[in-house]
């Protein structure tokens, strides 16, 4: 069919301008998991050159043309990454779950040790009977001596065989795996309360991801330990639906930077005076603002200006590859005739093989455009239907060029819609230059395509 028809564009330069976009996205998630994860200590250098390795490898997708693949598996990188964060979050969060609870074994020996040196009527140093003001390093030195003082003072029969068993093991080199041991040996005595555990691993979240934000409820969680009764249960619902609201503001902050990061990249490659002043913008918003509401308007905004950036440049380069393809086919391209078109929506070409006849190109280019074979109306012309025929059969030819040349670049032509060839009289138009006749003047002989 080459009578009037509805086509879209989609040009290899505007492939490509994507495609790196969503690679410059990518690339400030993969910064943002990086940061996390060396704030965290929850990732290696071996994890975060695989991690770069898959960045080279979409960029060396892009080099080879490869758009689609490119644009399918960008999410799923972005996802991927997201739910590795989450992983690791989980990950660090039991490992300092387990690391709390035993520094409270470690206390709760050291008051045990105290307890015992204070029965023998033995000097029990400030580690033991105030673990809280010192390192666990410093508790386990005191408690290594204690379990000394404890051994000599045993003959008495005051401490049990296994204790003094572990004591006389304490040599050069075999402390801290007798020690530790006996530690371990303590852990059925104490049971974490369940409540107050529950709290500290939602706070440990928290502090994985803002851990600002999670000195402001330490206070709040040492308040809840020490109440009873059913305040401490309605002050334990209060904290921990805060907490949990505050770690996904976190979260959430944290996305919203990267794609922040993001998007000042793509603007970064758009390279235009308007891109230069939305990344000062960006830039701005990143060092200042805090708010996640805040944050969140800086990020509408510049998506706004982005789509918008994108459509116009998409637009000019869909414009230029129409009428560079009609070129190359023989059509006549005169210089304003972009411009004509943003102007007035449409634009006429002459085809220079057939000068009676021509080819109209209207519509937005953003979403569709419409084509059509054209007749000049020039003094002394008679209406010639088989010519109009003829020319549309002629430009059924061409516009399979012009299919051709942009697939061959990367783009794509795609027909939407379409009429037959001599379905309805062929359009005809002022025989004057196209350049610079507004669209309104134009005569229609029949109705346009819709």
């Amino acid at each position: 069919m080459s009578g009037p028809k509805v086509v879209r564009i989609v040009t290899r330069e505007e492939l490509v301008a994507i495609c790196e976009g969503q690679i410059a996205a990518f690339e400030a998630m993969v910064g943002s998991w990086e940061r996390f994860g060396e704030r965290n200590r929850c990732v290696d250098q071996q994890d975060i050159d695989q991690t770069r390795d898959r960045v080279r490898a979409m960029r060396a997708l892009l080099a080879g043309d490869n758009f689609a693949e490119v644009q399918k598996r960008i999410p799923a990188e972005i996802s991927f990454l997201k739910s590795d964060m989450d992983r690791r979050m989980n990950a660090t969060a039991d490992a300092a779950a387990v690391t709390r609870k035993r520094a409270h074994q470690l206390r709760r020996s050291a008051e045990t040790l105290a307890r015992s040196l204070r029965d023998k009527d033995l000097p029990v140093p400030e580690e033991l009977s105030d673990p809280s003001r010192h390192s666990d390093e410093a508790i386990r030195k005191a408690i290594s001596a204690a379990f000394s003082d404890l051994a000599l003072a045993g003959s008495d029969g005051g401490i049990s065989d296994r204790q003094r068993a572990l004591a006389d093991s304490l040599g050069v080199g075999e402390e801290r795996t007798s020690l530790a041991t006996w530690l371990e040996g303590q852990s059925g005595d104490f049971v974490d309360d369940p409540l107050v555990a529950a709290l500290d691993r939602k706070l440990d979240e928290l502090r994985i991801f803002d851990p600002e934000a999670a000195t402001t409820f330490a206070a709040r969680l040492d308040a809840v330990a020490a109440e009873s009764g059913t305040r401490r249960g309605l002050l334990a619902d209060s904290l921990t639906i805060e907490l949990s609201a505050a770690r996904r503001e976190a979260v959430q902050k944290i996305e919203i930077r990267s794609e922040l990061e993001g998007i000042r990249a793509e603007f970064t490659i758009l390279g235009s005076q308007t891109a230069k002043e939305r990344i000062r913008a960006i830039e701005q918003a990143l060092a200042t603002v805090t708010a996640k509401d805040e944050l969140e308007t800086a990020l509408d905004e510049a998506k706004s200006a982005l789509e918008n950036l994108r459509n116009e440049q998409a637009m000019t380069l869909r414009r230029q590859a129409m009428l560079e393809g009609l070129a190359e086919l023989g059509y006549e391209v005169r210089q304003g005739m972009e411009t004509a078109w943003v102007e007035h929506g449409r634009v006429v070409l002459r085809n220079s093989k057939s000068p009676s006849h021509g080819v109209e190109l209207g519509g937005n280019p953003e979403s569709l455009l419409q084509i059509r074979t054209v007749a000049f109306d020039e003094p002394h012309r008679v209406t010639d239907r088989k010519g109009d025929v003829d020319a549309e059969t002629a430009f059924c030819a061409d516009f399979e060029g012009l299919q051709k040349r942009l697939a061959a670049s990367g783009g794509k032509l795609s027909l939407v819609k379409a009429l037959g060839i001599g379905a309805t009289p062929v359009k005809i138009v002022p025989a004057m230059d196209s350049v610079s006749e507004p669209a309104s003047t134009i005569s229609h002989h029949s109705s346009r395509l819709t």
